[in-house]
């Protein structure tokens, strides 16, 4: 993983991740929420990583990883801790950033295509 800025532009790689979506925080400036997959979401796993922006780049506060692609992400209006991300195989996960392991709980509702 590195971070470069570039330009007036902050570009962070993660090396086999291909992000699908990214929101800041409303609670904590410059925290920054990405969902991400491996292979363009086709196959493989997701990771939801956690970003902090500074003058000298971005750096990584955490990241969890989920066994399908994770699609879209958002943070919770009641708590400044607490995204949901959603994945390929129809479940949502809730997250706590103040923790360091996985998900505090899954929805998995639908139980076919």
């Amino acid at each position: 993983m590195s971070a470069t800025p570039g330009g007036g532009v902050r570009t962070l790689r993660v090396p086999g991740r291909h992000g699908y979506a990214a929101e800041f925080s409303p609670y904590l400036p410059g925290r920054l929420a990405c969902a991400a997959s491996q292979h363009y979401g086709i196959a493989g796993s997701g990771t939801l990583l956690i970003l902090d922006q500074h003058e000298s780049g971005l750096r990584l506060f955490r990241s969890f990883d989920w066994n399908d692609g994770l699609f879209d992400v958002t943070w919770s209006e009641n708590n400044e801790h607490v995204l949901v991300t959603c994945s390929g195989d129809g479940s949502l996960q809730l997250w706590d950033t103040a923790r360091a392991t996985g998900p505090l709980q899954v929805f998995k509702e639908h139980t076919q295509e």
